[in-house]
């Protein structure tokens, strides 16, 4: 079964740092005393026990998904408050103006460094969000996507051809990327203000959009 294998590189090495590279033969399985003497696995956990049991607050919004829906401003600046001082980077993006597709790819490619060669599409920013979007290893990265409702009640309320409305895959990308860099350690979640308190997306990366803690009641978004 080994020798059956195509995608065999021609040469094993082996290094303690990167793990399996090859030598010898490319048919050439490797010993039991070389899989568990010489690899030594890289770190992928994201969060710590500790930082679990102490219900940090971004540990609770990429527990639930990775994007955090807020109405009331001064909740959000208190969380990025606390996301900054805690080693996140946050970018944050006004919405209010996007209204065209054209003016949302433009406002992302610009507010998230994507390369010149963008193809202002949802598949070019799906590929540009998991592969070109720098996400550091330590703290995290926040976006913060102000004024959404706007956005997705105008020009991002286009149904795409998978039945979904625009705004709600260009958030479904975001958490899909999410969960992507947290396969790696690496923290990415999405904070997208609403004036309009019955903003609500399904099936966000597996998972439908969560309000925040003091929000999460009806009566405490005028409801």
């Amino acid at each position: 079964m080994w020798e059956s294998r195509r995608d065999l590189r021609e040469e094993w090495e082996w290094s303690s740092i990167s793990g399996l590279r090859s030598i010898g033969s490319p048919h050439q399985k490797p010993s039991p005393q070389q899989l568990t003497a010489r690899y030594t696995p890289s770190k992928m956990t994201a969060f710590t026990l500790e930082e679990e049991t102490e219900n940090r607050l971004d540990w609770r919004i990429l527990r639930d998904g990775s994007i955090c829906l807020y109405r009331n401003h001064q909740f959000l600046e208190d969380d990025l408050s606390w996301l900054g001082s805690n080693g996140y980077r946050i970018v944050s993006i006004d919405c209010a103006n996007w209204s065209s597709s054209d003016l949302m790819h433009d406002s992302l490619k610009l507010s998230l460094s994507f390369p010149s060669y963008y193809g202002r599409n949802l598949d070019a920013l799906e590929e540009c969000m998991s592969e070109d979007l720098e996400v550091p290893e330590i703290g995290g990265l926040v976006l913060v996507l102000e004024h959404f409702d706007r956005y997705s009640n105008g020009a991002g309320a286009e149904i795409m051809r998978s039945g979904r409305s625009e705004a709600e895959v260009v958030l479904d990308i975001f958490a899909c990327a999410s969960r992507r860099f947290l396969l790696t350690g690496r923290r990415l979640m999405t904070l997208a203000q609403s004036d309009d308190p019955r903003i609500h997306f399904e099936r966000l990366g597996g998972a439908s959009t969560q309000w925040n803690t003091r929000e999460w009641l009806n009566k405490n978004r005028g409801l």
